[in-house]
């Protein structure tokens, strides 16, 4: 029976209600008032049982809210309206369903609907600033700033400011009074080397460091380096930046001037040479002239200042990579925010070549910081949701870099990035999750394989020709492309297997997961090996630089997943002979204080994992023998016995046999007769006395301590 078919009885009008002389339980529980019955008006009406105190509970409603009765909903209807209330009480919390509570509802959402706020009312209005000062410098301000809201709050009063001409305000204030004298610039061109050389290292920087980033224009420095060897010149505050790059600029040449050294050496010379090399006294004459020029280039905060700083972090890479550089590059950074240039420029009283050298210059001080931060455990300057600056445009006034492998390196670190924050998550999430993570990571692998086959294979990015113009660069990029797999595999190389107690294992899908593993560790020695060889086709043709961070980086990368590899698979051939080569190539490139304690940490390592397997193989072999004839410990107890027993009936005392542990203590004895019988040390073991001696053949068999 529905709503409308219910007998006319059973209904009562609004003004019609009177108070029960006895409420029902139901109204008692709800504290309600009640109006008689059975049924009262408002459990009717409400579609609640209703009953007496002595009447049984009534069947025929339904417990739940709705006002409709049970027997009069279908199936689906009633299913639909618990759906609702359930939805309705999710989101209300445990609030009366009544249809008059429902229709009170109903009618505020509808009201709030019908009348929104308007938008200006929430509109903030707020936007960052960028003001160009100069060519060379520029005020950032950001969202919500003080500067930000002076800015507003002086546009509002713009017509009253303008009428105050006698009063100068002064915008951009730099602290300038705690500037040295220019005199300093001339103390330090008295370091400068004669003209020659300082065009010879220029042209070794341009040739064997900016290869696939941009630090500046071969033009700009050509002008600054005129300057430098002018008379006439009159040097000013606002020239500390430019001539501490000319000199950063010499330091750095010198790091790279042994890559034109044609003459072929002794292998005396090359070991001596090796250490002669980076911190070499000119290199050092040029960095300390630099570094005195620091407090005042801080104190400009140009764009001058942003490149000085990502110049001294490539001085300072093969020095101190994740200390000093790593410090720079954050100055740099910092820099670069002061000047606005980590934010789209959106003003118009800037040329376009300015914006497209700030923008270039930005993106490579974020990448190659990003890239030593990842790989060095360390934390980025900016997060990436903070900068929406364009990317570089091809522009074919810049001589270098390739814009092609400029992008390209760029793109590489985005992907190793990537990587880098997926691998983050297997340390955070839960354990139900790592295979989400993992197929993502190799979701991430094939992306990336997939970008760098689309890329161009001659002339630019993967095209390895050894006689082509780009081939050092081009060998680089493949060597950051390999350095991906390898940081991407060797976290999952040493992961154990084992389950804790009472863990299960599922077979196919332990299965599913060493496998998707073993392709992330395999394409990691594998990418290792193809470093050595990318290595090896660098030094037969344009040799190895000992300056060079990613070819230095990456040797160690490779010869540490080697390493690994030998320790977990045992000795190869095709191992042996790589970790071989892979030393060599490192030898080579030793230039400073981190490459040499590098160095020395990776001999260490090479060294402990030789002597390891070679003990691992002569126990293999030992277990060998004693597979093949098995001795008891009770058999070896046995013939130790009976020896003494044959010395004693022989010379009528006991004495030691050759066979007793204790004829190392009589002198005159010689050692065991048996290497297999020597174990039995362990007998007179001190730590017997503890009590927590386990008699078995592993104890037996154990080496004495």
């Amino acid at each position: 029976m529905t709503l409308d078919q219910e007998p006319n009885h059973g209904k009562r009008k609004r003004g019609e209600r009177r108070r029960a002389s006895l409420a029902c339980e139901t109204c008692r529980k709800q504290k309600e008032k009640c109006e008689g019955g059975p049924p009262c008006w408002r459990c009717q009406r409400l579609g609640r049982s209703c009953h007496f105190q002595g009447q049984p509970i009534p069947r025929t409603i339904s417990p739940c809210s709705s006002s409709v009765p049970v027997a009069s909903i279908p199936r689906d209807d009633k299913r639909r309206i618990e759906s609702l209330e359930h939805i309705a009480r999710h989101f209300l919390g445990d609030v009366p369903l009544d249809e008059e509570n429902i229709n009170r509802i109903a009618d505020k959402l509808r009201t709030s609907t019908n009348t929104p706020l308007p938008e200006t009312a929430l509109d903030i209005n707020e936007s960052f600033d960028v003001h160009f000062v100069s060519n060379n410098v520029a005020h950032y301000a950001g969202e919500f700033s003080h500067w930000t809201f002076s800015q507003k709050l002086r546009r509002k009063m713009s017509c009253q400011i303008d009428h105050l001409d006698s009063r100068q305000v002064k915008e951009y204030w730099r602290p300038t009074q705690l500037q040295s004298s220019p005199q300093v610039i001339m103390e330090t061109m008295t370091h400068l080397p004669p003209r020659p050389i300082a065009e010879f290292l220029i042209s070794m920087f341009f040739k064997y460091v900016e290869i696939n980033s941009f630090y500046m224009e071969r033009r700009w420095i050509g002008e600054k380096l005129a300057l430098c060897y002018s008379s006439t010149t009159t040097y000013t505050a606002i020239d500390f930046p430019w001539v501490c790059s000319v000199f950063v600029v010499l330091a750095i040449g010198t790091q790279v001037a042994h890559m034109e050294d044609e003459k072929p050496k002794l292998p005396s010379e090359t070991t001596e040479e090796l250490n002669w090399c980076s911190e070499d006294s000119v290199g050092l004459v040029f960095y300390h002239a630099a570094c005195k020029l620091i407090p005042d280039i801080l104190l400009v905060a140009s764009q001058e200042s942003v490149q000085v700083f990502l110049l001294l972090a490539t001085y300072s890479l093969p020095v101190s990579t994740g200390g000093l550089a790593y410090t720079y590059y954050g100055l740099a950074m910092k820099m670069a925010i002061q000047n606005g240039m980590h934010r789209k420029y959106q003003g118009g009283n800037c040329d376009s070549r300015t914006i497209e050298i700030r923008n270039r210059l930005f993106w490579t001080v974020y990448t190659v910081e990003k890239y030593v931060s990842i790989l060095h455990g360390r934390p980025m300057s900016i997060a990436r949701s903070e900068i929406n600056a364009d990317m570089p445009r091809e522009c074919s006034s810049f001589e270098s870099p390739r814009f092609a492998n400029l992008t390209a390196f760029h793109t590489l670190i985005s992907y190793l990035g990537e990587v880098s924050e997926t691998l983050a998550q297997f340390k955070r999430c839960p354990k139900r999750l790592l295979s989400e993570y993992l197929e993502q990571l190799l979701r991430l692998r094939a992306s990336i394989k997939q970008w760098w086959d689309s890329l161009p294979a001659t002339e630019e990015c993967r095209d390895l020709c050894s006689q082509g113009p780009n081939f050092r660069q081009n060998a680089h990029l493949r060597l950051c492309y390999l350095l991906i797999y390898v940081y991407m595999g060797r976290a999952f190389i040493f992961v154990d297997d084992r389950k804790e107690p009472g863990e299960a294992i599922l077979g196919a899908v332990h299965d599913s997961g060493l496998e998707r593993r073993s392709v992330l560790v395999d394409d990691c020695v594998s990418s290792a090996l193809d470093i050595l060889n990318t290595l090896q086709c660098l030094s037969d043709h344009v040799g190895l630089c000992r300056a060079s961070y990613n070819e230095f980086g990456a040797c160690r990368a490779a010869i540490l997943v080697i390493l690994a590899e030998c320790l977990n698979s045992g000795k190869s051939q095709r191992l042996q002979d790589s970790l071989h080569r892979g030393m060599g190539f490192i030898r080579q490139m030793v230039g400073g204080s981190s490459s040499e304690s590098e160095l020395s940490y990776l001999e260490s390592i090479e060294a402990a994992i030789g002597q390891f397997l070679a003990v691992s193989e002569d126990d293999s072999v030992l277990q060998l023998k004693r597979g093949q004839n098995p001795v008891s410990a009770y058999s070896k107890f046995k013939d130790w016995t009976q020896s003494m027993k044959k010395d004693k009936s022989t010379n009528g005392n006991v004495e030691l046999s050759s066979f007793s542990p204790l004829s190392l203590l009589a002198p005159g004895t010689e050692g065991f007769a048996n290497p297999e019988l020597n174990d039995m040390t362990a007998f007179f073991d001190p730590d017997w006395s503890n009590g927590n001696f386990e008699f078995d053949a592993y104890n037996i068999l154990s080496p004495s301590k």
